[in-house]
C-alpha cells in the first residue's frame, strides 16, 4: 500500500493521541478541587496532578510566572516560554507519531487478524515513544521557562525529559485502535504481491534471537545499579554542562536491578520475572515481524523493535508495581512504578535490535536464494 493511502489514518491517530493528552492536561486543575481530593485522597490526587501537569497548557500557580526570584518584572516572559514549550510539545507529538505510523501501516496493510493485532501493538508502543520524544524536543523551552537554564543545564534537561510518560500509556492504546480501525474501513481489498518472499521460520527465529540478545546485553549490564551508578558519578565537573550522568541514564537504562541478597532471594527472583517477560515480548515481536511485514525494511523492522521493547518495559514496570503493592493500603497510584525510566533506552536499543535483526534476515535470505543458472548449464540442456 502506498504512503498516500495510509497518511489519513496516521494523521487521525496522531490527532487523536494529542487530543486525549490535551483533554487530560486541561483537566489537571479539577484534581485540586475538594471533591477530587475527597474521592481520590490527597496523596493520590497529588500524584494525578503530577501526571497531568506536563500535558497541561495552563501555567502553574507559581510565583515564578508573576515575579520570579532574581528577575523581577519578567514573569510574563517566562510564561511565554512555557507556552512555546507546550506548542512545540504537541506539534512534535503529531509529527513524530505520523512519521512512525506511516511505515508501520504501509508494511502491515495486508488484511488478516494477525496483522491488525500486531499493527495495534506496534502503534501502541510507538505512541508511547512519540510522546517521550515530544517531551524531549520541548524540554529546552521548558527548562528556560523555569529561569534556571544557566544553572546545571543537563540535570535540568534530564528532569524535564523524564516527565509526562504515564498518561501516554493509555492514550496511545486508544489512538492505536482508532488508527488501525480507520485504516481497515478505508483500505480496499489488498492482495499480497505475487513476487513477495516470506523469510523461513528458522531465519525469523535467528533474527529474533540476535535482536533480543542486543536488548538482553543492555538489560543485564547497563541496567545494573552498580554500572548505572558508575556512569552517573563518572562524569563530573563544574559549570552548566556538569553532571551529565542523569541524562546518560535516561538513554541507556532499560530497567533497574541489583544483585540478590541473602535475606530475600525469592523476592529478587520474582522481580526478575519482569525482565524475563520483557525479553520474551521482544523476541515474540521480532519473530512475528519478518513474516507479517510485506517487505522487511530497516525503518519498519526497527520501529517494530522499538515498539516491542517499549511494551516490554511497560509490562516490566507494571509487574514491579504489583509486587510493590502487596500488603499496602495507600492506594494503587502511590505504588505505580513510572515507566518513563526505560522508554528512552527502549528507543535506543530497539533501533539497534531492529537493525541487527534486519541485517540477519537479509543475509540469511540472500544465502538461501538459489543461484541463477550459468550459460554453460543452459547450453547443456536438451535440444
Amino acid at each position: 500500500m502506498s504512503y498516500r493511502r495510509v497518511l489519513g489514518p496516521a494523521v487521525f491517530g496522531a490527532l487523536l493521541l494529542a487530543g486525549l493528552l490535551w483533554w487530560a492536561g486541561t483537566s489537571a486543575h479539577a484534581l485540586s478541587l475538594p471533591g477530587a481530593t475527597r474521592f481520590f485522597g490527597p496523596d493520590q490526587a497529588n500524584r494525578l496532578v503530577a501526571w497531568t501537569m506536563p500535558w497541561s497548557t495552563d501555567a502553574p500557580s507559581s510565583a515564578q510566572f508573576t515575579d520570579p526570584t532574581g528577575a523581577p518584572g519578567h514573569g510574563a516572559d517566562y510564561a511565554a516560554l512555557r507556552e512555546t514549550a507546550m506548542r512545540v510539545r504537541y506539534a512534535a507529538l503529531v509529527l513524530l507519531f505520523t512519521c512512525g505510523a506511516l511505515p508501520l501501516l504501509r508494511r502491515l496493510s495486508n488484511r488478516g487478524a494477525g496483522r491488525k493485532v500486531v499493527a495495534v501493538a506496534a502503534l501502541w508502543g510507538w505512541g508511547i515513544v512519540a510522546a517521550m520524544l515530544a517531551v524531549t524536543v520541548s524540554a529546552p523551552w521548558m527548562v528556560a521557562s523555569g529561569g534556571s537554564a544557566a544553572f546545571r543545564l543537563l540535570p535540568n534537561l534530564a528532569s524535564a525529559m523524564s516527565q509526562g510518560r504515564e498518561l501516554p500509556v493509555g492514550a496511545a492504546l486508544v489512538a492505536a485502535v482508532g488508527t488501525v480501525g480507520l485504516m481497515t474501513l478505508l483500505q480496499p481489498e489488498v492482495t499480497p504481491r505475487p513476487g513477495r518472499s516470506v523469510p523461513a521460520a528458522a531465519t525469523a527465529r535467528l533474527a529474533a534471537t540476535v535482536g533480543t540478545a542486543v536488548v538482553a546485553i543492555a538489560l543485564a549490564v547497563l541496567s545494573n545499579d552498580r554500572v548505572a551508578g558508575r556512569i552517573q558519578t563518572g562524569f563530573t565537573g563544574s559549570g552548566r554542562l556538569s553532571e551529565p550522568g542523569d541524562l546518560l541514564r535516561l538513554w541507556i537504562q532499560l530497567s533497574a536491578w541489583t544483585l540478590p541478597t541473602a535475606s530475600a532471594p525469592g523476592r529478587w527472583l520474582l522481580y526478575r520475572l519482569g525482565d524475563v517477560a520483557l525479553l520474551a515480548l521482544v523476541w515474540w515481536g521480532l519473530r512475528l515481524l519478518p513474516v507479517l511485514l510485506d517487505r522487511v525494511t530497516y525503518p519498519a523492522y526497527s520501529l517494530g523493535a522499538v515498539a516491542a521493547t517499549t511494551l516490554g518495559v511497560v509490562v516490566n514496570g507494571l509487574w514491579h508495581s504489583l509486587l510493590s503493592f502487596q500488603g499496602s493500603t495507600g492506594g494503587p497510584l502511590l505504588y505505580y512504578v513510572s515507566i518513563g525510566q526505560g522508554v528512552s533506552a527502549a528507543l535506543v536499543f530497539g533501533i539497534l535490535a531492529g537493525c541487527a535483526s534486519t541485517m540477519t534476515v537479509r543475509i540469511r535470505s540472500r544465502a538461501q536464494q538459489p543461484a541463477p543458472p550459468t550459460p554453460q548449464t543452459q547450453a547443456a540442456g536438451p535440444v
